[in-house]
């Protein structure tokens, strides 16, 4: 038979102490947190979950401010491409007025006035502004996009903003595109050699008569020529913006050209039929970016129950537990007052 020492008692007493003790504990940090995962060794796996849902919250946090800034913006270009295309409308209007014959010059020097007043509108809309940043500038937003004359100082930037995972979308519109009748072309200036079509060839003053000449740059540099000529046949086109094409239509109203007012009609149509296209586009990318914040918002739902579920404790299953712990802790406690000995007599006994 073997016999069962007081220290040995009192060892397995300390221990069953300490078991219930620290499942208690363990109970009463969840109940004050209500969290089932108080350290990492709870759950390694579901710890890893928790974090990535975490940074993925986080990050849709930002998400959601850049959707709110690109939505500003884009809702700021789109009012000024409004209020520009009711500007190239009422000046369509007076130009289709002013090209009939039924008003004399006096009353088309009259409008000229009014669309001087255009003119200056469409300015004012061209170097918009948002708090310090102007909206129609490019990248170089702290620059004044827009001089009086109608120059174009900004550059074809178009800023972008992520608004969902490795989804980016631009939010504003550079001058060019908007109040340029064409944004492509290289230069805004006629081909300088156009005016003198005898200095397009050079021709050999060195050889003799009868002699058949052979232009030497022709001949050394003609791959890189053809090269060229593939690429873009004519460089230099004639552009026109907005400013340029009001300017024109105060002029003819001055000096009463009526021709001119009726060659400016198939350009001023195609500046609002360019309009249009820009509107569209850019409730095109609106639209792109409500369809992202949908998504943010279901993709954080998801994110939410699935961490509930991981990390978060049952509180009716939790306090049944530090109930019932509390229970074996007490049966402890009072199981130990019969094992152990109270006394040095008793022991002798």
């Amino acid at each position: 038979m073997t016999r069962v020492s007081e220290n040995s008692q009192t060892h397995a007493l300390q221990f069953a102490l300490n078991k219930a003790k620290a499942r208690l504990e363990n109970l009463q940090t969840q109940g004050s947190t209500l969290k089932k995962l108080t350290k990492p060794s709870d759950d390694p796996v579901g710890n890893i979950e928790v974090l990535t849902l975490s940074s993925q919250a986080s990050d849709n946090k930002q998400f959601t401010r850049n959707i709110q800034y690109g939505l500003m913006n884009l809702n700021i270009v789109e009012q000024s491409l409004d209020q520009l295309s009711e500007v190239m409308n009422k000046a369509k209007e007076l130009a289709i007025q002013q090209s009939s014959d039924f008003y004399n010059p006096e009353i088309r020097a009259g409008v000229s006035t009014e669309i001087k007043q255009l003119r200056n509108h469409a300015m004012a809309i061209a170097n918009k502004r948002v708090g310090q940043k102007y909206i129609f500038a490019g990248y170089n937003t702290l620059q004044q996009p827009f001089n009086n004359d109608g120059t174009y100082n900004g550059d074809k930037g178009h800023i972008t903003l992520e608004v969902s995972k490795d989804f980016f979308v631009p939010i504003n519109m550079h001058g060019e595109e908007v109040f340029y009748v064409q944004d492509d072309s290289a230069a805004s200036a006629p081909h300088p050699l156009n005016r003198f079509p005898d200095m397009k060839s050079s021709p050999n003053h060195n050889a003799k008569p009868g002699e058949e000449t052979v232009d030497p740059v022709d001949e050394n540099n003609a791959s890189r020529e053809l090269a060229s000529t593939k690429e873009k046949a004519n460089p230099y086109q004639d552009r026109q913006n907005i400013f340029s094409i009001l300017d024109s239509l105060i002029a003819a109203m001055q000096n009463d050209d009526t021709d001119l007012i009726q060659d400016l009609l198939p350009k001023i149509d195609k500046v609002a039929g360019r309009l249009i296209t820009l509107r569209a586009k850019v409730g095109s990318i609106s639209n792109s970016i409500e369809s992202a914040k949908s998504g943010i918002e279901i993709e954080d739902i998801n994110a939410a129950e699935r961490k509930s579920k991981i990390a978060d404790a049952d509180v009716a299953k939790l306090f049944s537990d530090i109930q019932k712990e509390q229970a074996i802790l007490t049966t402890t406690y009072k199981s130990g007052q019969n094992l152990i000995n109270t006394n040095l007599l008793d022991f002798l006994r």
